[in-house]
């Protein structure tokens, strides 16, 4: 089983979010986040900016820096 890593894209560094997600959900800018651990998260004024499915990340960025 492949489970991937969300990161936050701030200019020209990134920051780790979650590990081990299962499920991200954008609803209408804010992005929810499940772990199979039962962790969850919600970001409000992000979007996915990119999904790599071969190296398992999600990277986020914010709506203000776009």
């Amino acid at each position: 089983m492949c489970l991937s890593r969300v990161y936050l894209k701030k200019r020209d560094e990134s920051d780790l979010v979650a590990e081990e997600v299962a499920k991200v959900i954008d609803d209408n800018g804010t992005i929810r986040i499940n772990t199979i651990f039962g962790e969850e998260k919600e970001l409000e004024g992000y979007f996915i900016k990119e999904v790599n499915l071969t190296e398992n990340f999600l990277v986020l960025r914010n709506r203000g820096d776009e």
